[in-house]
């Protein structure tokens, strides 16, 4: 970790800032002095080229100008003046954004729990599951498991959020083992080369994220849980929806079992070793979705109806 993340991260913790908003400057602070060095004072062309890098990873402009605060507190800091920088606002119609079909990414994963290695096996596990991006799945901060949980550090501006782990892919997440952003684009391109699935330009892990929040808004899933569930910022949305997020209170726990049920990608990581394994998960889901409270009593009595139809009563 470089000493200006580190001047960013105490200056924040001084102020009174949240840990975790101290974190992400941090990180937002070692990527700048990754492309730029260590200086004292840096001028308009120090910006330029950290500017280049950002477009060049393919961030949008939004995420840009949220990761350009850190470099204006460090100019604060240092005391050079943040030169002044002609950013236009890209619209979104106007970024080529690349998306896999829901048959891709199964197919992604099952070809690759025969030809991928296991520490590869743990990034396609958590793109397919979470979403997750690179820098998510990457130094300085990545995700950590523990005790049948992951909590991920989301990078670009979302909250910090720990999420239960289904038993499909725990046994992958034992393999994982964190790279920083740049080799993980080299080992997304890896992958697929070894899977026998050629991409084309701009293609990456996000591509994976984008078909998962596709498939979740065709589900039934409830737009303010898929919101959770994908780590995006509820401070960004405005007007009533931007309110439920506020007074709607979040209950993680809930909300990723209410998405595995109902989760496009999930099912396809199942050993298949067990069928005795697989029913008592459907029958777990079942008990879940009853305790939720969410279905009507004569639903509850349709349902019981079905099952004893089902096992011959």
């Amino acid at each position: 970790m470089g000493k200006l993340a580190e001047i960013v991260y105490e200056d924040l913790i001084a102020r009174g800032k949240k840990r975790d908003t101290a974190l992400q400057w941090k990180t937002w602070a070692t990527r700048f002095e990754e492309v730029c060095g260590s200086k004292k004072e840096y001028d308009r062309s120090d910006l330029i080229r950290f500017l280049a890098w950002e477009r060049q990873q393919g961030f949008t402009q939004n995420s840009i100008n949220t990761q350009l605060r850190p470099i204006k507190l460090l100019a604060h800091i240092q005391g050079w003046e943040f030169p002044k920088l002609s950013m236009p606002r890209v619209k979104e119609s106007e970024v080529t954004r690349t998306i896999f079909t829901r048959e891709e990414v199964i197919s992604q994963i099952q070809l690759g729990r025969r030809l991928l290695d296991p520490n590869e096996l743990s990034y396609l596990a958590l793109s397919t599951t979470y979403g997750l991006r690179r820098e998510d799945m990457s130094k300085p901060l990545p995700p950590k498991i523990s005790d049948g949980k992951i909590t991920i550090y989301t990078t670009k501006g979302g909250p910090t959020t720990t999420h239960l782990i289904p038993p499909e892919i725990a046994p992958y997440l034992e393999h994982f083992r964190p790279y920083t952003p740049d080799h993980m684009s080299h080992v997304f391109l890896r992958m697929f080369r070894k899977l026998g699935i050629r991409v084309g330009a701009r293609y990456g892990w996000h591509s994976i994220r984008r078909a998962l929040a596709t498939e979740l808004l065709l589900s039934e899933a409830s737009a303010l849980n898929i919101l959770r569930f994908m780590r995006w910022s509820e401070a960004s949305l405005k007007g009533e929806f931007g309110m439920l997020t506020i007074y709607a209170k979040k209950d993680q726990a809930r909300i990723d079992k209410q998405i595995f049920r109902i989760h496009p990608f999930l099912p396809y990581w199942g050993s298949g070793e067990s069928r005795e394994a697989e029913k008592r998960s459907k029958l777990q889901s079942l008990i879940d979705l009853i305790e939720s409270g969410e279905l009507e009593e004569g639903e509850i009595e349709q349902l019981i109806t079905m099952v004893k139809a089902r096992g011959g009563a």
